[in-house]
């Protein structure tokens, strides 16, 4: 039950969204094996390439798709904008949404606020 989270809101970048979306497209599933592993190819190979906003944002990537499918979360906010993908559930109490704990996932840490 830990896991279950409805006061948070993860926040990333259009960037970092457009890349999860089209990963978990491609995969099926965000928490799948394959899209872990092909952001950890992406990663290294900025990191090779000395491209480290680069690594960082495929590090976002990843820790999105594992936190998000983790974690029954209200919403994510990108670039500004409020997205549900999930309906609320009656099981669960939702504090009001602008009461709702910010989580930054930007491949530095995760970030509250």
């Amino acid at each position: 039950m830990s896991d279950l989270r409805p006061d948070l809101v993860f926040v990333v970048s259009g960037e970092i969204w457009l890349d999860f979306c089209l990963m978990r497209e491609a995969w099926g599933h965000p928490l799948s094996n394959g899209l872990v592993d092909e952001c950890v190819v992406y990663i290294r190979r900025a990191i090779k390439a000395g491209d480290p906003v680069r690594a960082a944002h495929w590090k976002a990537v990843r820790e999105l798709a594992i936190q998000y499918e983790l974690s029954w979360v209200s919403a994510v906010e990108v670039d500004g904008q409020l997205i549900q993908d999930e309906p609320e559930h009656s099981v669960l109490r939702y504090p009001p949404l602008p009461e709702r704990k910010r989580v930054i996932i930007d491949g530095t840490g995760i970030i509250s606020r």
